[in-house]
C-alpha cells in the first residue's frame, strides 16, 4: 500500500476508482481526433493503380494468354464509304460574322487538280452543309472556326515528279481564294482513301473531299460521320493509332483524342463528346495529362471559351478543381515549354515549316511512333497477356459504280504494294504492327522465334535461337567468362580487402541531352505500397514459410506465459524465431536479386541515346549504393510482422484466460486490458502521424542526394576543367555545399522526429505499465484465492509484453517511413527505365547464307529540329555482297555515325534500309548486335568512355573473355597489322592504357583486330567500317590503305564488308 499512500500525497489521481478509465478514455479520444484528421487531410482522391515495374515486365509468360484486342465498331458506322458528287457552283461564297470562305473557288481548284483534296475543316464544311440546316448552330460554328486549308494530294507509283511539283508550289507561296496554303498542312499520300478515313482521329473528321481526272468533285465520308453530324456528336474514331490499353489492358482512347474531342466540343461543332465507359473511368482517375491540356486550352480564345472548357473537364472529373482557373493555363504552357526546351529551344506557338521539313518531321513522328510500339505491345503482353493490334483498320471501301469508277482505280485500290516513298503510310503500319509482335491472327508467326524467348533472372538465359546455336553457345560462354571475372574480383576483395584496378585519365563527359523522363518525380503513398507487396510477391513462398515459422514461435511463447509449458520451451521458441529470419533474409534476397538484375536489365534495353550523364548517377546510386535501402525496408517489414504477431499472442493470452476463470474478479483485469489498448491506440495513432513527416523528409533527402551524385559526377569527369579555371572551381564549390548544406539539414529533421517518436514511445509505454499493475495489485481479489492470483500474475506479465510489442511495431513503422525515400526513388527509377525499354528478341532471328546490304533510296535523318537540324543525310547504296570490299562515299560529317546507329537499330528510320532484303527494323535487336560489327571512331556515341576498351586490357578488350574459342589473338593483331607495335607497349597485350600510347589510326586497328576475333567466332555476317583513313597523314593515306585491304582480303568472302569512305577517293579501294 506504500506506492498508493505516495500517489496520494503527491496529489496524483492515480489511485482514486475510477482514474484508470478517465485517462485511458482520454488516449481514446486523442487516437480518434489523430485518425479523423489524417481522414481528412490525405489525398484520397490520388489513390492509382501502380505502373509496371521491371520485375513484372522482365518475366516468363505463357503465350497460350495472348490476346489481340481492337477498338469497338460503332453501331451506327458502316464500311461501305458514302459517296457524294459536288456540283461547285451552287456552292458559292459562305459568309461568317468575320469573314467569307470562297468555297466554290477552292472546289473549282480541286476539280482543275486531279485527285487533290481537302479534308479536315473544309470537309466538314461541305458536309454539314449538305446535311444540316443553314440556322443549325454546328454549321455556324463550322463557318466561324474556319482557319486553314487541309489539303491531300493522292500519289501512285512513278508520280515522285507531282510530289515535288506540288512541293514547289506550295513553298513559293500557294492561294487558294486568296488563303494561303501553308507547307505542314499538305499530304501526299500513296495510301488508300479508305484507308486515310479509317486512321483519322475524330468520327466527324472521317470526311475528305477529293477530285478525279474528269474534273468531278466528290465528298466521301463514313456513314459514322454524317450520323454524328446529325446529332451534333464527335467521337474517338475506330483506330489502333487514337487508341491505347490502360492499366486494366481495356481499350480506351489516347490522351492527345481525346483532346482533339473537346476541342471539337469547345468551338461548338458539336454538342456531345461521346466516350467510351472505360476511357472515362481511366480519365477520372488518372487525369489528363499536362500535354493534352495545352492542346486544348491553347485552342481556347477569350475567357469564355477557357472557362467553358475548364468547367466541362471539372465536370467529367478529367481535371482537378482548381483555387485559381487560370493557373492551370500557365502549369501547362511551362510544362510544354520546359520539355522542348530540353531539345535547345523554346515554344513557339506560330511557326513557319517549308515542304523538306515538314516531310523530315513526319517521318521522325512515324519512327517515334514506331519506337513507342515496340515498347507499348512488349510491355502490354509481358504484363496483362493482350496486345492492341496496330494493324487493325476499318475496311472501308467505296462501291465499284460508273461514277466512282476512275476514282476507285486511282485512289481506292489495294494497299499491299510498297511504295519507295517512305511516306507510304500503310507500309508503315504494315511493319510497325509486325516489328512490334509480329502476330498473324491471333497467333505469333513461327519465322521470328518469338515464342522461344525466355526471361528470366541472369542475362545468359533469353534468346530465340535453337538450343545448340552458335549464338546461344558465345552468349553461355560470355555469361560464364564474365561470371568467373567477377568471382576473382570477389575472392580478391575478401582476401585483400580490396580490388585494385588501373584506371585512365579523368574523361571529358560528352553533351548531356536532357532525359525524356522526369527522375525526380513523387509517387503516393498508396502506389509505394503496392509496389512494395509486388517485390513481396517475387519470392512469397519463403517470406509466407517465415510467417508461418514466427507463427509457430508466438504460440510457443503464448503457452510459457500461461504456464502451460515449462520456461525452458522458450528456447524451441527462439530457435522458431531464429528460422524464421534466416528463411526471411534468404527470401529478401531472392527478391532483391529480382528487382536489382530486371532493372539492370532494363537499363540495357532502353534507347541508346536515353542513358547520358544524369541517368549514369542515378543508376550508379539505385543500383550499387543504395541496396541497403531495399533490404532495410523489407527488414523493417518482417520486424512489423513479428511484433504484430506478438501483440495478438499476448491479447489472446489475457483475453482466454479471463474467459477460463470466471469466478475472480474481472474488474481489474479489464481495466488493465482497457488501460493497454487505450495506451496502444494512441501510440499507433501518434505513430502513424509522425510518418507521414518521416517520409516527406526522407524523399526529400534523398532527393538531394540524388541530384549531388549527378552534380558531383558532372564535376569530376571534367576535373582538369575545375582545376584550371577558376571559375569552374568557384561554381563547384558553390552548389556542392548548398546542396549538402540543405541535404544535412533534412536529414536533421529526420533524425529529430525518429528520436522524438521513440522517446514518446517509451515513455508511454513506461506510463501505462505502471497504472496498469498498479490497480491490478491494489485490488481487493488479490487474495481471494490461489487460482485467481495465478490468473492476476499472467496477467501481470501479458500486459508488459503487450505494450512492448506495441512499440517496437511502431518503432519499426517508423524505420520503414525514415528509409521510404530510398525505396520510392528505386521505383521512379525503375519506372524511367521502362519508359524506354524495348525487347530484344522481337523479330526475324536468322540471317540467310547469303548476305546483302541495301539503301534503295538515299533519305536525309533528322536529329533535332524539323527545321534547323542537326541532319544527317544517308546516300543510297546498291545491294552490297560479300566476296567484294563494297564502299559507300560519304562526305565528313554528312552522318555517317548515325548511319550505324540506324543499321545497328540504335535509331529508327522505318523503311530505309533493307539487310538481306527485309528491312533492318524486322530484325530482332540481339540477332543484329550479333550479326553487325561497327567499327567507328573515338568517342563512340553515347559512351562516356573517351576511347574504346577504356579502363579494360588490350587482350580483354580483343578477345572478350572468349580465348578459347575464337582465333589467337597474336593472329588477330597480326592480321590487323599491330602486333609488332603492341609487343612494345608497356605492359604488352595487359596495357590497360594502350589507347593514350597509340596514334589514333593505330588504336582504330585495334578495333579491327577485335573485328578479326568475332568473325572467328562464327557470328558476324557484316563488318561496317567508318572512315579509315581518318586522322592519317598525307603522306600515309597510301600505305594505311593498303594495310587496311590487306588485313580484309581474308574476310571478304565469310563476311559483307562495307568500307564508308569519306576522303572522296572510292576507286582507290578496288583490288
Amino acid at each position: 500500500m506504500v506506492p498508493s499512500k505516495l500517489l496520494k500525497g503527491l496529489g496524483v489521481g492515480f489511485a482514486g476508482p475510477d482514474s484508470s478509465q478517465s485517462i485511458a478514455l482520454v488516449n481514446l479520444i486523442l487516437s480518434g481526433v489523430v485518425v479523423v484528421l489524417l481522414i481528412l487531410a490525405l489525398p484520397w482522391r490520388r489513390l492509382r493503380w501502380p505502373v509496371p515495374m521491371p520485375w513484372d515486365i522482365f518475366r516468363r509468360v505463357s503465350y497460350a494468354n495472348l490476346r489481340m484486342v481492337r477498338p469497338e465498331f460503332y453501331e451506327l458506322d458502316s464500311v461501305v464509304l458514302e459517296v457524294t458528287q459536288l456540283d461547285p457552283s451552287r456552292f458559292g461564297n459562305v459568309k461568317g460574322e468575320d469573314a467569307t470562305l470562297p468555297l466554290q473557288e477552292l472546289l473549282e481548284w480541286v476539280a482543275k487538280h486531279p485527285f487533290t483534296g481537302y479534308k479536315g475543316g473544309i470537309a466538314r464544311l461541305v458536309g454539314k452543309l449538305l446535311w444540316l440546316d443553314s440556322e443549325n448552330p454546328d454549321l455556324i460554328s463550322e463557318i466561324a472556326g474556319f482557319n486553314d486549308i487541309d489539303l491531300i494530294y493522292f500519289l501512285q507509283d512513278g508520280e515522285d515528279h507531282k510530289k515535288a511539283e506540288m512541293k514547289a508550289l506550295v513553298d513559293q507561296g500557294l492561294e487558294i481564294g486568296g488563303i494561303p496554303v501553308e507547307a505542314q498542312d499538305v499530304e501526299y499520300s500513296y495510301d488508300t482513301v479508305g484507308n486515310i478515313l479509317a486512321t483519322r482521329d475524330l468520327t466527324q473528321n472521317q470526311c475528305i473531299v477529293v477530285s478525279d481526272d474528269d474534273g468531278k468533285v466528290f465528298l466521301i465520308n463514313a456513314k459514322i460521320c454524317r450520323e454524328h453530324m446529325l446529332r451534333s456528336m464527335t467521337a474517338p474514331a475506330t483506330a489502333s493509332e487514337v487508341s491505347t490499353l490502360d492499366d486494366r489492358g481495356n481499350v480506351i482512347a489516347a490522351p492527345r483524342v481525346v483532346g482533339r474531342a473537346m476541342v471539337q466540343w469547345m468551338k461548338g461543332r458539336a454538342r456531345h463528346v461521346e466516350l467510351s465507359e472505360h476511357t472515362r473511368n481511366f480519365y477520372k482517375q488518372q487525369k489528363l495529362p499536362k500535354m493534352t491540356m495545352f492542346q486544348i486550352l491553347s485552342k481556347a480564345k477569350g475567357n469564355e471559351m477557357y472557362m467553358k472548357v475548364y468547367t466541362e473537364l471539372v465536370r467529367l472529373g478529367f481535371v482537378e478543381k482548381q483555387q485559381y482557373p487560370h493557373v492551370l493555363w500557365g502549369e501547362c504552357y511551362a510544362h510544354v515549354n520546359s520539355l522542348i526546351a530540353r531539345h535547345g529551344y523554346r515554344l513557339e506557338l506560330e511557326s513557319e515549316l517549308n515542304s523538306e521539313a515538314v516531310e523530315r518531321w513526319k517521318e521522325a513522328k512515324y519512327a517515334e511512333q514506331l519506337s513507342r510500339t515496340r515498347v507499348s505491345a512488349f510491355r502490354d503482353f509481358r504484363f496483362h497477356q493482350m496486345v492492341l493490334d496496330e494493324s487493325f483498320l476499318v475496311p472501308y471501301g467505296i462501291a465499284d459504280t460508273a461514277l466512282t469508277h476512275s476514282l476507285k482505280a486511282h485512289i481506292a485500290g489495294s494497299d499491299s504494294f510498297e511504295h519507295p516513298s517512305h511516306a507510304h503510310l500503310s507500309y508503315l503500319r504494315q511493319q510497325r504492327s509486325t516489328a512490334a509482335m509480329h502476330v498473324e491472327d491471333g497467333s505469333i508467326i513461327g519465322q521470328t522465334g518469338f515464342e522461344h524467348t525466355e526471361v528470366g533472372r541472369t542475362f545468359e538465359m533469353g534468346g530465340s535461337e535453337a538450343p545448340g546455336s552458335r549464338t546461344r553457345i558465345l552468349r553461355r560462354a560470355a555469361f560464364e567468362s564474365s561470371k568467373a571475372r567477377a568471382r576473382r574480383i570477389v575472392d580478391r576483395i575478401l582476401t585483400s580487402g580490396g580490388a585494385f584496378m588501373e584506371q585512365d585519365e579523368a574523361l571529358p563527359d560528352n553533351a548531356d541531352p536532357m532525359l525524356a523522363q522526369n527522375l525526380f518525380g513523387k509517387l503516393t503513398l498508396t502506389e509505394a505500397f503496392l509496389q512494395l507487396l509486388r517485390i513481396g510477391k517475387l519470392a512469397w513462398p519463403g517470406f509466407l514459410a517465415a510467417f508461418l515459422v514466427n507463427c509457430v514461435a508466438a504460440v510457443l511463447y503464448i503457452l510459457v506465459i500461461n504456464h502451460l509449458l515449462g520456461t525452458f520451451w522458450l528456447l524451441a521458441a527462439a530457435s522458431s524465431s531464429l528460422l524464421g529470419a534466416w528463411l526471411f533474409i534468404r527470401s529478401a534476397n531472392d527478391a532483391m536479386l529480382i528487382v536489382l538484375t530486371s532493372m539492370y536489365l532494363a537499363l540495357l534495353n532502353i534507347k541508346t541515346e536515353a542513358f547520358t550523364t544524369r541517368m549514369f548517377s542515378e543508376v550508379w546510386s539505385r543500383l550499387v549504393g543504395d541496396t541497403r535501402a531495399l533490404q532495410g525496408v523489407l527488414e523493417s517489414c518482417n520486424d512489423f510482422s513479428i511484433e504484430s504477431l506478438t501483440v495478438i499472442g499476448a491479447l489472446f493470452a489475457i483475453l482466454g484466460l479471463a474467459a477460463t476463470q470466471p469466478t475472480c474478479d474481472s474488474k481489474p483485469v479489464w481495466n488493465a486490458i482497457f488501460v493497454a489498448f487505450s495506451a496502444g491506440a494512441l501510440m499507433a495513432a501518434m505513430s502513424l502521424l509522425a510518418c507521414f513527416s518521416l517520409r516527406s523528409c526522407s524523399r526529400q533527402t534523398r532527393s538531394m542526394i540524388g541530384y549531388l551524385y549527378s552534380d558531383m559526377f558532372s564535376t569530376l569527369s571534367n576535373f582538369f576543367e575545375i582545376k584550371s579555371v577558376a571559375e569552374k572551381l568557384s561554381s563547384a564549390k558553390a552548389t556542392y555545399e548548398e546542396i549538402q548544406d540543405a541535404n544535412l539539414e533534412q536529414r536533421k529533421k529526420l533524425t529529430l522526429i525518429h528520436q522524438v517518436m521513440q522517446i514518446f514511445l517509451r515513455y508511454t509505454e513506461l506510463a501505462c505499465i505502471t497504472l496498469a499493475l498498479f490497480k491490478l495489485f491494489h485490488s481487493t481479489a488479490v487474495g481471494t484465492s490461489s487460482e485467481c492470483v495465478h490468473s492476476y500474475s499472467v496477467f501481470a506479465v501479458s500486459v508488459p509484453i503487450l505494450l512492448s510489442a506495441i512499440r517496437r511495431a511502431c518503432e519499426a513503422l517508423l524505420q520503414l517511413s525514415s528509409s521510404i525515400g530510398s525505396l520510392e526513388r528505386l521505383f521512379l527509377l525503375s519506372r524511367a527505365l521502362l519508359r524506354m525499354a524495348a525487347p530484344r528478341f522481337d523479330g526475324i532471328n536468322k540471317l540467310s547464307a547469303e548476305v546483302s546490304l541495301e539503301i534503295p533510296q538515299g533519305f536525309t535523318y533528322c536529329m533535332g529540329s524539323a527545321q534547323f537540324g542537326p541532319f544527317a543525310h544517308i546516300p543510297a547504296l546498291a545491294a552490297a555482297k560479300t566476296g567484294q570490299l563494297n564502299v559507300m562515299a560519304m562526305p565528313r560529317s554528312a552522318g555517317a555515325t548515325t548511319f550505324a546507329k540506324l543499321l545497328l537499330r540504335m535509331l529508327d528510320a522505318p523503311a530505309k534500309i533493307k539487310l538481306n532484303g527485309e528491312h533492318v527494323e524486322h530484325y530482332e535487336l540481339e540477332t543484329i548486335n550479333f550479326s553487325i560489327h561497327v567499327i567507328d571512331h573515338a568517342p563512340l556515341p553515347c559512351s562516356v568512355a573517351r576511347t574504346p576498351g577504356q579502363g579494360s586490357s588490350l587482350a580483354e578488350y580483343i578477345q572478350m573473355g572468349l580465348e578459347d574459342m575464337g582465333m589467337p589473338l597474336q593472329s588477330c593483331l597480326e592480321q590487323a597489322g599491330m602486333w609488332s607495335r603492341v609487343v612494345n607497349l608497356p605492359n604488352g597485350v595487359e596495357s590497360i592504357d594502350w589507347a593514350s600510347n597509340m596514334s589514333k589510326p593505330e588504336a582504330f586497328r585495334i578495333q579491327l583486330a577485335q573485328a578479326i576475333f568475332r568473325i572467328s567466332l562464327g557470328a558476324v555476317r557484316v563488318l561496317l567500317i567508318i572512315d579509315p583513313l581518318r586522322n592519317c597523314n598525307q603522306c600515309e593515306l597510301e600505305s594505311v590503305r593498303r594495310l587496311w585491304v590487306k588485313a580484309l582480303e581474308p574476310l571478304k568472302n565469310r563476311v559483307l564488308v562495307l568500307i564508308v569512305d569519306q576522303t572522296g577517293n572510292t576507286s582507290q579501294w578496288a583490288l
